[in-house]
């Protein structure tokens, strides 16, 4: 014990203030443990042969509230306005309610007040209606975000087949008010079996700087200037989407565009190779990889080793994802391998220092952003992508990636929706994914264990959604459209719901 702990009445005095044992000083010897026996709300103690009074947990407080005070009076006084409607036992449970109170609002200061607001029920549940609400549904179908847009169009005819992307844009001049390089304005035409280059079309704000672009070079052909690229003289003419799509799209049989808006013509039973079977087919994205993984076998390509990924930057950019009642699970999965394959050999190429002039990071960082920007591709596609390309969680949510996007498995056209916070779209998740159990563990014992077994082999971020849904895979599932897969997710999302706040309803 230090020299400051003696007080000057020679007593020794503990750092609280009162009185140590009269054998602190010797050696070896410390402070007298604590007496921690009940006491008598600091009533004197008699000698008595009566049996010790009852433990009293309110007593036992207002002595520690004495020792503190060192006041007898002021004890007396709390006991005898002491509230005995209030036992022992209850200022227990009051002290764990007030804890429950303090944790409850802790996790409340941690939600988003979009949640709070949606959560604020005697249930801490929201009826179903409120949660079917559109500024509350965190869900979209994905592909429908794609709108058709008739920007105004340029056609570049004639051009060498090694031209390059920022050479079509020096020719027309960075003053020409071409849409912003992350919309990808320039498309270089390439045929997907034989790589052959044709002509390129550029997109612009509107039609009238189309226009104007038009008649630049047209005056400088009156002039005796003749618009070049590279050593060959090329056209430049107005043009418009409907051209544009059917160069980009020359496979899509049975349909005539307005713009960028697919028109359907009628089966024809009597000419069917006429008839739609989809805007690409599986061969075109096969052959697109085939010319960079063996390029000797094609000669354009070779001397061209970038453009088969600018041709699919122009597909996923240009492709018509809106029309979903006419784009098949197969289709779409026939582009996303693509990409994914073309990714992985951009990437390696670039690795090995294959072509630093035209295989550049640059390149790759345009057909990433183009694929993570698809609103065709699914959540769990776009987590494969930034698996590939590296991307960390912070810039996943800037394509508005959900978390546990690689958990989302089972979902073929819901995607989260732009703006809404993390939490409640997680909340809503949670809901299904409870829900789900609670039926499951209600059917009979063979149906339940079938369906354990299966969900062993799968992840259960959803729960048994999947379930739901009841999807069968093989070649029915393939022809599936986005449309309709679109219609089973969200019908089942809406039977979830209902029966998960519907039944918290009525025990409300």
């Amino acid at each position: 014990m230090s020299p400051d702990s003696v007080g000057r009445c020679g007593k020794n005095v503990d750092y609280d203030g009162g009185l140590l044992s009269p054998k602190h000083g010797r050696p070896g010897i410390f402070t007298e443990p604590r007496n921690y026996a009940p006491r008598t709300a600091g009533l004197p103690v008699l000698a008595s042969s009566e049996p010790p009074p009852k433990f009293n947990l309110s007593m036992a407080v207002a002595s520690s509230n004495e020792e503190s005070r060192g006041n007898v009076e002021d004890t007396l006084y709390a006991d005898a306005h002491y509230d005995h409607r209030y036992s022992s036992s209850s200022a227990l449970v009051s002290f764990a309610s007030d804890g429950k109170q303090m944790l409850h609002d802790q996790i409340r200061s941690m939600r988003s007040d979009h949640l709070n607001g949606l959560t604020a029920t005697n249930t801490g549940l929201p009826s179903f209606h409120i949660a079917m609400q559109p500024e509350n549904f965190p869900f979209l179908e994905g592909a429908r975000q794609a709108v058709p847009v008739n920007y105004g169009v340029v056609k570049l005819k004639n051009i060498p087949f090694a031209t390059r992307r920022s050479e079509v844009i020096a020719f027309l001049g960075r003053n020409s008010k071409i849409l912003n390089d992350s919309d990808e304005p320039v498309h270089i035409i390439m045929e997907r079996v034989t790589s052959k280059t044709m002509d390129a079309y550029v997109e612009f704000m509107t039609l009238d700087d189309a226009n104007k672009a038009v008649e630049k070079h047209h005056h400088h052909i009156m002039n005796g200037r003749v618009s070049r690229l590279g050593d060959r003289p090329v056209d430049v003419e107005l043009s418009s989407q409907e051209s544009l799509m059917k160069d980009l799209f020359p496979l899509a049989k049975g349909v005539t565009w307005h713009g960028m808006t697919p028109k359907f013509n009628h089966h024809k039973l009597d000419e069917p190779w006429e008839n739609f079977k989809g805007f690409v087919s599986e061969e075109e994205m096969v052959m697109l990889v085939k010319h960079v993984e063996v390029p000797h076998r094609s000669p354009f390509s070779k001397d061209c080793p970038q453009r088969p990924y600018e041709c699919l930057i122009s597909t996923i950019k240009k492709f018509p994802w809106y029309a979903t009642d006419r784009i098949t699970i197969s289709q779409r999965r026939a582009i996303f391998r693509a990409t994914c394959e073309l990714a992985r050999l951009l990437l390696r190429s670039i690795q090995k220092q294959d072509d630093s002039v035209n295989l550049t990071r640059q390149l790759y960082r345009r057909l990433v952003n183009c694929a993570m920007r698809c609103p065709g591709f699914t959540p769990l596609m776009k987590d494969d992508i930034a698996f590939l390309a590296t991307l960390s969680d912070l810039e996943g949510r800037g394509f508005n990636q959900p978390r546990f996007a690689s958990c989302w498995r089972h979902q073929y056209s819901i995607a989260p929706k732009a703006g809404i916070p993390l939490d409640v779209l997680e909340w809503y998740i949670a809901i299904v994914r409870e829900q789900t159990q609670r039926d499951m563990m209600a059917r009979p014992h063979s149906e339940r264990t079938m369906l354990q077994e299966q969900g062993a082999g799968t992840d259960m971020y959803w729960g048994y959604f999947w379930a739901e849904i009841g999807y069968v895979f093989g070649p029915s599932f393939d022809q599936l459209t986005l449309s309709q897969a679109a219609h089973a997710e969200f019908s089942a999302v809406e039977r979830i719901l209902a029966r998960a706040l519907g039944s918290a309803q009525r025990l409300s």
